[in-house]
């Protein structure tokens, strides 16, 4: 038997049941085509224990790699988070005799590269086409292979709008002056336990903040039902990219690009999801959510 262990961010959706931290997430149930090494992960769904790793369908493992937002150079964080995942996928593969499929998205809708492009005097799409192709060469230059799957958030905007009317419809989210959020207090009430990744961080209204983005924050917290709701869909103003929905012109919020691209290009349930773990709370917890 195998061990490996991360402090990076590493956890596997199947059969995760939501009504208390740590307690209810079972472990997919062996069957006669079980492929079964030995491997054990630290999966953030089980706190600091070790899990068997059970793929859903034999060989075949699903992962999707939470990608970067493209607006400026790759740091050494960035380094340290492809290169562990890219260590893990090549002795996953090549030792214990997986076969991956692994998506990773590329943020390019957001406001910190809103934010920057404007500054330069730039169109949004072009700016964070330079930075993706200098995150690649980067990735290159560290020996990190390509994913099988590379997702753009401006690439799925039609399909994330009616995802969203999905989640309307099913009562966890609601419609507020042309922005979408999504309702938190209602899914805690449906039997969800929404903190599961991070329970201590749920109150935490800076990271809360970050995870919102900073452009018109404060339009936004007052649109809210709590402070802990999110958004979907957030109506654009004139200097931002914009997008015809049934709620108004605007974009996606940051948390709902990975949930609808994960499920569209692997879907649901999938065997891992990865990032840092300093995304565990909001943004990997609202993804679940």
């Amino acid at each position: 038997h195998v061990k490996y262990t991360t402090s990076i961010n590493f956890f596997y959706f199947s059969n995760c049941c939501t009504m208390e931290p740590f307690s209810t997430w079972k472990a997919p149930e062996k069957k006669e085509d079980s492929y079964i090494t030995g491997l054990k992960v630290r999966n953030s769904l089980k706190g600091d224990e070790l899990t068997d790793f059970i793929p859903m369908n034999g060989r075949k493992v699903s992962w999707y790699m939470c990608g970067p937002t493209v607006y400026d150079s790759a740091h050494l964080g960035h380094a340290r988070t492809y290169i562990a995942f890219d260590m893990i996928k090549k002795i996953m593969r090549d030792y214990f005799g997986y076969d991956i499929l692994l998506a990773m998205n590329i943020t390019n809708i957001d406001d910190k590269i809103i934010n920057r492009s404007n500054e330069v005097g730039e169109d949004f799409t072009k700016f964070a086409e330079k930075w993706e192709n200098d995150f690649f060469e980067d990735m290159k230059m560290l020996n990190v292979e390509l994913p099988d799957s590379i997702t753009r958030v401006s690439e799925f905007v039609d399909i994330i709008i009616p995802f969203i009317q999905k989640i309307i419809d099913r009562g966890f989210a609601y419609e507020s002056n042309g922005s979408v959020y999504f309702d938190t207090e209602a899914y805690r009430k449906s039997s969800h336990a929404y903190g599961k990744l991070a329970p201590s961080k749920v109150g935490d209204l800076e990271l809360l903040k970050e995870g919102e983005g900073s452009r018109n924050a404060k339009d936004h917290d007052k649109d809210k039902k709590t402070p802990f709701d999110f958004a979907l869909w957030k109506n654009s103003k004139p200097d931002e990219p914009k997008w015809k929905s049934p709620w108004g012109e605007g974009r996606p919020g940051w948390h709902i690009e990975c949930s609808v691209m994960a499920d569209k290009v692997l879907g649901y349930p999938i065997d891992i999801h990865s990032g840092g773990v300093d995304l565990k709370f909001p943004h990997h917890e609202n993804e679940i959510a």
